[in-house]
């Protein structure tokens, strides 16, 4: 049975993948930046986003994506065998992982956290030490995750080459 649902789970943990990197990599590179500059009148913007449901795209696109990555590496590895987790193989398998891993806490804790609260102040107070202090927290989780991303993606890439 596992056999047969590998390809399936990879299938579904690569799009998914796919999917969180390139929402990432606009959120990160474009859009909230974008929100940045616009100070208070970019807080319509980030409650549609919000109102469409956002954070939850992001949070099941990463959580799919770390979970069908646990099993994968739990297949490739005979159940986290030692020799094969020792293996070049497993060892660039899970260093993508962790570092996948490691995207989807900072996404989830920092990053949703910030946006919740800077949603939660308000216009009125989208200006303030807070929100700024709150809009570079999120810049800088945003761009750490993007980073962490990307280094799993090479990783999940070369994992069968090595």
């Amino acid at each position: 049975m596992t056999a047969s649902l590998f390809p399936w789970v990879r299938t579904l943990h690569i799009l998914m993948a796919a999917s969180w990197l390139g929402a990432g990599a606009l959120l990160t590179l474009y859009l909230l930046p974008t929100l940045r500059r616009l100070g208070p009148a970019g807080q319509p913007t980030l409650r549609s986003l919000e109102g469409l449901g956002l954070s939850r795209f992001m949070a099941a696109n990463g959580g799919l994506t770390m979970l069908s990555g646990l099993w994968l590496y739990w297949v490739l590895t005979a159940g986290f065998n030692a020799a094969a987790v020792s293996s070049p193989m497993g060892m660039v398998f899970g260093i993508g992982g962790v570092a996948g891993i490691l995207a989807g806490i900072i996404g989830g804790a920092v990053i949703g956290r910030s946006i919740k609260r800077l949603d939660a102040l308000g216009e009125g107070s989208s200006n303030g030490p807070e929100a700024a202090a709150l809009h570079q927290r999120i810049a800088n989780a945003s761009r750490l995750a993007l980073a962490l991303l990307l280094v799993a993606v090479v990783a999940m890439s070369l994992g069968h080459t090595v």
